[in-house]
């Protein structure tokens, strides 16, 4: 698990509840949200990490600060906000089926071949 899904992980558990990050965790969050151009939400988290102790996040918070972190790790690889399929996620292309073959003996019988 990489840093980003971490950070997820930490962000959606709270499951409508708060949320309570580390000082470590919230710091990186941070430095995330403002490499990634969430320079006011990477401010908001900096300034709670003004304060000591952990850093809670009450439920709406903490799923916000999940959906744009998600954003903007989609800006950052893919240059837009629009989730990609992924390709595990697509149908495999069906085989083409065979073409029926002729019963046997059919062509000597067709051509008059020796029985």
């Amino acid at each position: 698990m990489n840093d980003t899904q971490k950070l997820e992980s930490l962000l959606a558990a709270g499951n409508g509840g708060s949320v309570t990050l580390g000082r470590k965790d919230a710091r990186e969050l941070a430095q995330k949200l403002k490499a990634r151009g969430e320079a006011g939400a990477a401010a908001k988290l900096a300034h709670r990490l003004d304060t000591p102790g952990d850093v809670s996040l009450a439920p709406e918070e903490a799923k916000s600060l999940l959906e744009r972190l998600r954003a903007s790790g989609r800006r950052w690889v893919f240059g837009t906000n629009e989730g990609r399929p992924l390709p595990s996620m697509t149908p495999p292309e069906p085989e083409p089926e065979p073409e029926p073959q002729p019963p046997p003996g059919f062509f000597r019988r067709l051509f008059g071949g020796g029985d």
